[in-house]
């Protein structure tokens, strides 16, 4: 009977308009707005501002819309079209190749879509007041827009072709925001770092997709989802498909040991940074596991490599920042500890729990890193040694950065607290200590690490340098403290689980045959008391700003990674740049001497090429690179309209 009332009720917005449709509007906007700004307002600092402002904010309502109607109807949905098609020749599956980009849409994606936009606006909001006076303001929104674009890419990707796109926008636009202030020396190098990293990464992704079309002749990874378990390829094969996908995960997460280029975000401005760490690349590669967790589920081995990176960068990444004497290094390497967290629930089979993890980490991380840029503003120094007493005279401030601590330490009842509670129920349920004892002891360490950077940048009093006059410092006001406002909003309400159904995010995100990790009273007490423990050692060990001596003779060896990133730097030096080497003289000697010997003989043989005596192997793969991103854009912009015929 309310079947049939239901069926004869009249049909509403949510029941008619087309959810992918809306997923699309909210993908070009912000690459529309990119567009305008480039092509018109380039030489206008409040246009270009308010364009990129504008465009963002029209992302979002399309995000709360595309969330709505996905938790009126949470079905999965595409809408595909075609990229490249072209006929091989050959006979039977073979014959024909077709590469095929569109938007996906569930569940996780909607979820993600919002996390992302809205993100991405309230980043560009805190920008409007403080990006303003620094050089390059139209770059800065530019490169924003382009890493809103790219990162909605990535969450609406239907194949694995489409994620390796977006994933290389993903690079350039970190790239970009790492390296904003190009004429400083440090954030020249983090930024090739990260590129460099997330390069490593791509490469993997593109091997690992050439070796799943090979095996499957498909990329959707709805389809794939149906075929891991079907008998076409071995344990072996599955495993090998496995690490290649994580390997690309892990460059864009920050897994160790692909982890060193995260530190260097903390050379990009507070707003770039804020986005790279709470919904931007960082998040990349934790979407990559969940989008492609089938298969990983059908790969025990895989799932089990993914758990174990994801335990030890865990650990790692909260004992580092709590060593840390730069104030966005320290928060960055708690962004690689909540990585790690994410990832280590994703491997635990906690798939709905570490999506809400993601939800949860984004607020408070974003927060933390505008408060830093404000901090930074007002005392010209990025040292926390050269910090603190900053509580009487930036209250505000302190209040939201203190809400934002005790969010991402996971203090009841702040965001994370419920998401790591739905991380340990797992871990509880499937009785695997190594990953309680992890679980316990990052939220402990990283309660520790979070409290020591709120005492020493708040507590005891300002240290004195020359040419420095701590009365002059000033509070946030205006934009920025609006935009840090809404954060702080969110990162207390983000995380409450009081409905059942479809508005509990764990119910809500879920993958087939996993179970839902829901929560219970030992995990959430667990939780909390390691917290609330950490926070309480953390301000008994820190609050009056000295030095802890039983930490001293480890406090240089951790606070440099336990010198990752020097062993890689001398590994570049000592075999990159020999190869380098080797490889011009091979060129130069071998390869151009074999061109000029080939172009003889076809001209002593009477042939009319005698441009090829003058083309290097060099110019070869430019002009063939050049061709193959114009046959990229051409296909891009045709297939568009194909979009509704083939959704």
């Amino acid at each position: 009977m309310t079947l049939a009332l239901l069926a004869a009720a009249p049909k509403g917005p949510l029941d008619t308009w087309s959810p992918t449709l809306v997923e699309l509007f909210a993908l070009l906007l912000p690459l529309i707005g990119l567009l305008i700004i480039l092509a018109f307002t380039i030489d206008s600092r409040r246009l270009s501002a308010g364009i990129a402002v504008t465009f963002t904010l029209a992302t979002v309502v399309c995000a709360v819309i595309v969330l709505a109607i996905e938790l009126a109807h949470p079905l999965p949905g595409q809408r595909n079209g075609t990229f490249l098609q072209f006929f091989t020749g050959q006979a039977g599956a073979a014959g024909q190749f077709t590469l095929m980009w569109g938007v996906l849409l569930d569940p996780l994606a909607s979820v993600m879509l919002l996390t992302v936009s809205l993100v991405s606006l309230l980043v560009q909001i805190y920008a409007l007041a403080t990006i303003r006076r620094e050089d390059g303001p139209i770059r800065f929104f530019a490169v924003l827009l382009l890493a809103t674009f790219a990162m909605i890419g990535v969450v609406a990707s239907t194949n694995y072709f489409e994620m390796l796109l977006f994933f290389g926008l993903t690079t350039l636009s970190t790239y970009l925001m790492i390296g904003h202030w190009w004429q400083r020396e440090e954030a020249a190098a983090a930024a090739s770092r990260a590129f460099i990293v997330s390069l490593i990464g791509d490469m993997a992704l593109l091997v690992g997709i050439a070796y799943i079309y090979f095996r499957f002749n498909e990329l959707n990874f709805a389809v794939l989802a149906g075929q891991y378990t079907g008998g076409k390829v071995s344990a072996n094969g599955l495993f090998a498909m496995s690490i290649l996908v994580f390997i690309a995960a892990a460059a864009k997460s920050a897994q160790f040991p692909l982890h060193v280029w995260l530190p260097g975000t903390a050379q990009a401005p507070a707003g770039a940074a804020a986005l790279i760490h709470s919904a931007g690349t960082a998040l990349c590669g934790v979407y990559l596991i969940a989008r492609a967790y089938a298969l990983f589920h059908a790969s025990p081995r895989g799932l089990a490599l993914v758990a174990i990176v994801g335990g030890v960068s865990a650990v790692l990444g909260v004992v580092f920042a709590l060593f840390q004497e730069n104030l966005k290094r320290a928060i960055a390497y708690t962004t690689m500890g909540e990585l790690g967290l994410m990832v280590l629930a994703l491997g635990i089979g906690a798939f709905g729990a570490s999506a809400f993890e993601v939800f949860t980490q984004a607020w408070p991380k974003a927060l933390l890193f505008l408060a830093a840029g404000v901090i930074i503003r007002e005392l010209r120094t990025e040292r926390l040694a050269e910090m603190g007493g900053l509580w009487q005279r930036m209250r505000f401030t302190g209040w939201l950065t203190l809400i934002a601590v005790a969010a991402a330490a996971g203090i009841p009842p702040f965001s994370s607290f419920w998401s790591k509670d739905a991380i340990l129920s797992k871990a509880l349920a499937i009785g695997s200590t190594p990953a309680i004892i992890v679980i316990v002891g990052v939220t402990l360490i990283g309660a520790m690490a979070l409290v020591r950077i709120f005492g020493l940048v708040f507590l005891g009093e300002t240290a004195r340098r020359r040419r420095f006059e701590p009365d002059r410092i000033r509070d946030a006001g205006g934009r920025a403290a609006f935009a840090m406002a809404i954060f702080a909003i969110i990162s207390v309400v983000a995380g409450i689980r009081g409905f059942r159904g479809r508005a509990d995010p764990i119910a809500f995100i879920t993958f087939p045959r996993v179970p839902v990790s829901n929560s219970h009273f030992v995990a959430a007490g667990t939780i909390a008391i390691a917290a609330i423990a950490g926070a309480a050692i953390g301000w008994i060990l820190f609050s009056r700003r000295r030095p802890v001596a039983a930490l001293e003779p480890v406090r240089r060896v951790i606070a440099e990674g336990f010198f990752i990133e020097r062993a890689y730097r001398l590994a570049a030096v000592g075999v990159l740049l020999p190869a380098s080497r080797a490889s011009s003289w091979v060129e130069t000697r071998l390869i151009a001497g074999a061109l000029d010997l080939l172009s003889d003989s076809v001209a002593f043989a009477g042939q009319p090429r005698r441009w090829l005596g003058d083309l290097g192997l060099r110019q070869l793969l430019i002009g063939l690179f050049a061709g193959v991103v114009a046959l990229a854009v051409i296909t891009m912009v045709l297939a568009g309209r194909l979009i509704g015929k083939t959704g």
